[in-house]
């Protein structure tokens, strides 16, 4: 199964998530994000590619972190699109973050695609809200929408690595966290349950 995490913005929490759902998965993380976290499961490629090359092409379980660089749309986001067999795209609830985010579900329905918007680092419910009913809104076909509140579980795997976020339920006084960590993987659960059928039905 190939998951890509993708979006027209930067700066919505795609590296984040698609690092700790690599993880949870046990997958590699090929990705154009030139400030990704150095770790061995992420595979950094330059910019300068127009395609993802042959050696992770042929990795069946993969996630991909493709979106815009500094300047426009990365070709290879279309490549992994295209290799994969569901696209995340994560939003925040801010104008402009929303108005991507369609920008980015009108590039990739042309595929066929499943797709899944995940709304990210939020504190006010009612913030989430209206940004769900927006995107209802402006979409025709509006995609599957999860919710993930605002939590330094991110920040954390950045500072102690991939080894810490496997073992938080071990870790004292890290209750809130590894609470967290649990509402993360249910949502990591449907979300991989959507590729997987896609995988199989179209295999």
């Amino acid at each position: 199964m190939k998951i890509t995490f993708a979006s027209f913005k930067g700066g919505v929490g795609k590296s984040s998530l698609a690092l700790n759902f690599a993880i949870y998965l046990g997958f590699d993380c090929v990705t154009n994000d030139i400030v990704a976290i150095d770790n061995s499961r992420t595979k950094k490629i330059p910019p300068k590619l127009k395609r993802i090359p042959l050696q992770y092409c042929g990795n069946r379980d993969l996630i991909l972190d493709f979106g815009a660089t500094s300047t426009s749309i990365d070709p290879k986001l279309a490549h992994a699109v295209k290799m994969s067999d569901l696209i995340v795209i994560p939003t925040l609830t801010d104008t402009r973050s929303l108005k991507a985010t369609v920008d980015t579900v009108n590039f990739i329905q042309e595929s066929g695609k499943p797709i899944v918007i995940i709304v990210n680092n939020f504190t006010d419910n009612k913030k989430y809200l209206k940004a769900h009913a927006y995107l209802q809104n402006a979409l025709t076909q509006c995609p599957v929408i999860y919710s993930i509140r605002t939590t330094t579980l991110f920040e954390r795997v950045a500072l102690d690595g991939e080894e810490w976020l496997l073992n938080v339920h071990n870790q004292k006084g890290e209750y809130q966290l590894n609470k967290t960590c649990k509402t993360h993987h249910q949502v990591y659960d449907v979300i991989a349950s959507i590729g997987r059928n896609y995988a199989v039905t179209n295999a």
